[in-house]
């Protein structure tokens, strides 16, 4: 390694004088490959925009009610919960164009057999809006929400037409010197409202701030309290979570770019160009779909083996002593590779576009590093040559991933699904990163 020191001693020292911009020349003439990756990406998520422009809306059969009380029968756009609170878009027909109502334009909308929204007034930071509420429950007291950029809120109804909101928020007061936590918000509004039941109110006490609990707990206190009248649950039922694995084949490519310098005992890494490596991978996947949060949304984890060749140069020439040193970089891994992301896919078509973003975690279970140096005397006419072994890499790589693809179906019920994926590496060597684009291709074989 003296060689090494003695070499980035004088690089140093020459940088200061002007010597560099001749060595930074000759690295410029490498391909800039990172850049090559953006740009592949950037064609794949143009295209599968194009494909998802029509598949973006799903219409489901539903009616609309004025504010005269008239019900207009139409196809109403089944969004998310955070869209269904702000606007209704709607088709009289399937040939028909999007049009669209604002809460204070009508007093309600629903999905045949599903969600049902009504208009009402809340408080939004101390001004009276308008939204559309989901109305869960329509008893005694009835049971509302909404979500939106803060998340989600509950508001409950006990009869008068006064909204209270049922905050999930635990307040911890000092007294005498001591921390007193008091109990969550809605706790206390929930056993005002539910007083005329003792019993209703003491399981107040174990309750969780859900669709679920809040529905169950309603429903029991109206057929304590008023049996004879119907309670109404308006809330569509959670579809089951539905789980499936398949086999997942990927055609890879991978680049290595610097994000920093580096310490004298790597300076053969510094400007180092490692091309851009095609290699491929197989492994599995498993999915879960995510109905409580948005019937799009899914879980994918995904394990795959991948074997990678990775070569880079870097060359140096000191004006001073007249030497040339060389040093030629070769790795070689085998890794196992873990990713998990959310994916959200839309709901219709033949072939249906997704999104995913998550993170990775890559293991290098075998690693071959090879460093030759070469190191050229030209004044006399002398070469050494040495070899170094010892591997600066860590054995694991981690960071995020993010890609977008298509979904079909082969035997009518089997997923085959497309993905372009983006991963960046931020654990391979301090001040590199790694940067792989893979093309992943899935087969479900059981659920």
């Amino acid at each position: 390694m003296q060689y090494n020191q003695t070499l980035f001693s004088n690089r140093r020292t020459y940088d200061a004088n002007g010597i560099l911009s001749t060595y930074v020349r000759t690295i410029k003439t490498y391909p800039n490959n990172h850049s090559l990756i953006k740009y592949l990406f950037a064609i794949g998520f143009f295209f599968i925009n194009i494909i998802g422009l029509k598949a973006q809306s799903d219409f489901r059969d539903g009616y609309i009610i004025s504010n005269n009380n008239d019900t207009i029968q139409a196809l109403i756009d089944y969004r998310g919960n955070k869209a269904n609170a702000r606007k209704c878009n709607y088709k009289l027909n399937t040939d028909s164009e999007i049009l669209s109502f604002s809460p204070n334009e009508i007093k309600g909308y629903r999905f045949t057999n599903s969600k049902y929204y009504v208009t009402k007034t809340i408080d939004k930071e101390n001004e009276p809006k308008q939204m559309f509420l989901e109305y869960l429950l329509n008893g005694i007291v009835d049971i509302y929400y909404y979500r939106d950029n803060s998340g989600e809120h509950y508001l409950i109804d006990n009869g008068n037409g006064k909204l209270l909101e049922l905050k999930n928020e635990e307040k911890v007061t000092m007294t005498d010197a001591q921390f007193v936590q008091n109990p969550k918000k809605y706790i206390g509004v929930l056993k005002y409202v539910f007083q005329e039941s003792p019993s209703i109110s003491q399981r107040v006490e174990n309750l969780r701030l859900n669709h679920e609990s809040l529905i169950n707990i309603a429903h029991d206190y109206h057929v304590e309290v008023c049996g004879d009248e119907e309670c109404i649950v308006y809330e569509k039922k959670i579809p089951k979570i539905k789980n499936t694995f398949g086999i997942l084949l990927g055609l890879n490519g991978m680049s290595i770019s610097q994000t920093g310098g580096f310490s004298e005992d790597l300076y053969f890494m510094e400007d180092s160009q490692f091309g851009f490596n095609i290699y491929p991978s197989v492994g599995l996947f498993y999915k879960m779909n995510m109905p409580s949060i948005n019937e799009r949304l899914y879980f994918q984890c995904e394990i795959l083996y991948s074997f990678v060749k990775l070569t880079t140069t870097n060359s140096y020439f000191d004006p001073t002593y007249k030497v040339d040193y060389l040093n030629n970089i070769a790795l070689k891994l085998n890794s196992i590779d873990s990713r998990g992301v959310i994916k959200y896919e839309f709901p219709k078509g033949k072939v249906r576009p997704t999104f995913q973003i998550g993170g990775f975690a890559k293991y290098f279970f075998k690693t071959e590093y090879n460093r030759d140096l070469d190191i050229t005397y030209t004044w006399i006419d002398s070469f050494l040559e040495n070899q170094n072994y010892e591997n600066p890499f860590s054995k694991f790589d981690y960071g995020i991933v993010c890609g977008i693809g298509v979904k079909s179906f082969y035997l009518s019920d089997k997923e085959l699904f497309l993905d372009l994926k983006y991963q960046r590496g931020f654990g391979l060597l301090k001040n590199l990163s790694s940067n792989t684009i893979s093309f992943d291709l899935g087969f479900q074989i059981g659920k």
